[in-house]
């Protein structure tokens, strides 16, 4: 089985396709097996258990919550719908009267009770769809990062001891999650989980694929303070390209991820970067071939993702900051 096509399912937020591929496998190993009858047990079988990580039953009742949430809109099931139920259910924890409370408002007084409990609770979407982040260590380190024309300062924040990791984590049992995002306060880094192996600071994994990233969207938020998610992550791994040593990396796991649908940010923006680079490359648009973009020159890549860096900056800048996006 390819697992990097699998994951890819997982990552574009289907569970669904993901089962249908793992089931379509004809001879299956051991590790497969299990893995079909772990997603058969947590999406489709309709009795679920779950391992939480802290055993305070209020936190089990809210964490349970988001389960529920992550089950539907990842099988397909209606997400407006499942919002509503998501927050009916968060609104009865909380013992809420408000019955037009948003679930934003309702992250919001979430927040507040963790804190009171020794925990960090971010909120929010991880698009498409929501999924808090809840941690109780933080420590900070600054750094110095070269981005293409500037220089960015960053302070990153650390996290450890996670007790949920979003919708991401839950669909892949763990295996993939997002490895940090960036706020106006500076970068949050994820730097633990069970099936995670601490990086090291100098691999390119994290000056890259991380810092280079993250920090992209630090001085996007500053010049382009309304750019659509779609464009933030367009430009961030356009820059992760411009200085990865070994880019046919990413280019591999861009086109894993590749989908064209703008409600998905990460994958449509590696959908456009992989079409417009096969144009660039081959002069043919569309997906090519993993083994075509094994045989580019490094430098070449590098050069051709710095030139679609500057056309899109130069787009944004001819549209002005109240642009929201040209992708």
């Amino acid at each position: 089985m390819d697992e990097s096509k699998f994951y890819a399912y997982c990552l574009q937020g289907d569970v669904t396709a993901a089962f249908e591929y793992l089931r379509s496998i004809p001879y299956k190993s051991d590790k497969y097996q299990k893995l079909e009858s772990r997603y058969v047990n947590r999406f489709f079988g309709g009795q679920p258990t779950y391992r939480f990580k802290t055993d305070d039953l209020w936190i089990r009742k809210v964490i349970l919550a988001y389960y529920q949430y992550f089950t539907s809109v990842l099988t397909e099931k209606n997400v407006e719908d499942a919002e509503t139920q998501l927050v009916q259910t968060l609104s009865q924890i909380l013992h809420m009267n408000d019955l037009t409370a948003s679930l934003d408002q309702i992250e919001e007084k979430l927040e507040l009770i963790f804190e009171e409990k020794g925990f960090r609770f971010l909120g929010g979407v991880t698009a498409p769809f929501r999924g808090p982040y809840i941690w109780k260590t933080t420590k900070k380190m600054d750094f110095r990062v070269e981005l293409p024309h500037e220089t960015q300062d960053v302070t990153v924040y650390f996290l450890r001891d996670f007790i949920m990791l979003s919708w991401l984590h839950f669909a892949t049992f763990g295996e993939k999650y997002a490895g940090g995002w960036a706020k106006a306060d500076g970068l949050y880094y994820v730097d633990d989980g069970p099936k995670r192996k601490r990086i090291k600071l100098d691999s390119s994994e994290f000056q890259v694929s991380y810092l280079k990233h993250e920090a992209q969207h630090l001085s996007d938020y500053s010049r382009f303070p309304h750019l659509l998610p779609k464009d933030l992550e367009y430009r961030a791994k356009l820059v992760e390209l411009i200085y990865e040593p070994r880019p046919f990396r990413l280019l591999k796991k861009f086109s894993y991820e590749a989908k064209n649908d703008p409600n998905f940010p990460h994958p449509y923006s590696s959908f456009v970067i992989m079409s417009r680079m096969a144009k660039l490359a081959f002069g043919i648009e569309g997906l090519q071939n993993l083994e075509k973009w094994g045989t580019l020159d490094t430098t070449q890549i590098q050069e051709w993702a710095l030139d679609l860096y500057n056309m899109h900056t130069g787009q944004l800048e001819e549209n002005g900051s109240d642009v929201i996006g040209v992708i």
